[in-house]
């Protein structure tokens, strides 16, 4: 459930609005700022909460799916989302922006894993002359076997900042423990959720207490429902800079372009695709790419390296989009996509 504060209620009868709310042993409530309103969310046993008479309340929202502050009626989820500075980092943070959401097409390139540092500093150059507003290359993955590489975790924190000063790109890299999360915030520009970690509340919570971009993936067999909530448990902690990524769904998987329209209807927050994850294949990641700019795609995240061959894991390299051709796929899609717009019927 959800309390909604009046306008310009003080952070002191916000917190106390919760403590009355959450007062049961069985019950827990806080207050959370999002869009310029005040919220308390009250967790646990509805029955249990007492909404207190207080003329600081403005109304009761129910949340019997689980996802009102995502929602496109609530006014709360952005339609658009920055990965860049202005947000907090050091001196030498790259001063390069981009704007998921907006009229262009936002896309990010590399490699799904950080290996080599001199390799992901080669493509992070070669991927922002073709024009990318942000480099993908994830610390932490969360693989499908105990014996492929997990990625360098922490101790790869020094090579990604290393990579963003040379390259002067914004990174997104993968974060999978909730005790990591502070830590990896501090160099990336934005943090990603694997599809199979939207069950991982503690993770979620923590990211909802930063204020770092989420991009939050969804998992090939995770309901839009599941999805949402995800991102909801992000919201309820203060940070509503979230994007969702589709990609494959399904058994056996397969491209899922009907999330991105199915989504529309639901909630305002700005959705890309993963063709490279969805296909796995390199010659289908065009294809895939294309087709999901018609379905009206905010942006793109492509698997890309300039030495694809060096990569660890088996089967990556199947998955490498040439980097050096990045630009051209891009502005086909951008024309698809401006097409398609151009013949929406209205219904």
């Amino acid at each position: 459930m959800l309390i909604e504060l009046r306008p310009g209620t003080s952070a002191e009868a916000a917190e106390e609005v919760a403590a009355r709310a959450g007062a049961h042993e069985d019950v827990t409530a806080w207050p959370v700022r999002l869009a310029g309103r005040v919220f308390v969310v009250v967790s646990g046993d509805e029955s249990l909460a007492h909404v207190p008479a207080s003329p600081a309340v403005l109304a009761r929202r129910p949340t019997p799916d689980g996802h009102w502050l995502v929602r496109r009626d609530s006014g709360v989820a952005p339609r658009e989302v920055t990965i860049g500075p202005p947000l907090s980092g050091p001196p030498e943070a790259p001063r390069q922006v981009g704007v998921v959401g907006g009229p262009r097409l936002w896309w990010a390139a590399g490699p799904c894993a950080l290996e080599s540092t001199e390799d992901a500093v080669e493509t992070a150059l070669t991927v922002r002359a073709q024009g990318a507003h942000a480099l993908r290359a994830g610390l932490s993955k969360t693989r499908s076997s105990p014996y492929h590489f997990p990625g360098r975790g922490l101790r790869g924190l020094e090579a990604l900042a290393e990579i963003r000063r040379a390259a002067a790109i914004p990174v997104i890299t993968e974060v999978c423990d909730p005790r990591e999360v502070a830590a990896v915030a501090e160099v990336a520009d934005c943090l990603q959720v694997d599809g199979r970690q939207l069950d991982n509340r503690p993770l979620l919570a923590e990211l909802g207490a930063q204020r770092r971009p989420v991009l939050l993936m969804r998992g090939p067999r995770a309901s839009l429902d599941d999805w949402l909530r995800a991102a909801e448990f992000v919201f309820t902690r203060g940070n509503s800079a979230v994007v969702l990524c589709a990609g494959a769904t399904g058994t056996p998987q397969q491209p899922g372009f009907g999330a991105i329209t199915a989504l529309r209807a639901r909630t305002e927050l700005p959705v890309i695709f993963d063709p490279s994850h969805s296909t796995r294949s390199a010659s289908l990641v065009a294809p895939a790419a294309l087709a999901a700019s018609a379905y009206g795609a905010d942006g793109l995240l492509i698997e890309s390296c300039t030495k694809p061959e060096r990569l660890y894991r088996p089967g990556d390299a199947a998955h490498m989009f040439p980097p050096e051709s990045l630009a051209d796929l891009v502005a086909t899609c951008e024309r698809v996509r401006d097409s398609a717009r151009s013949l929406e019927v209205s219904c």
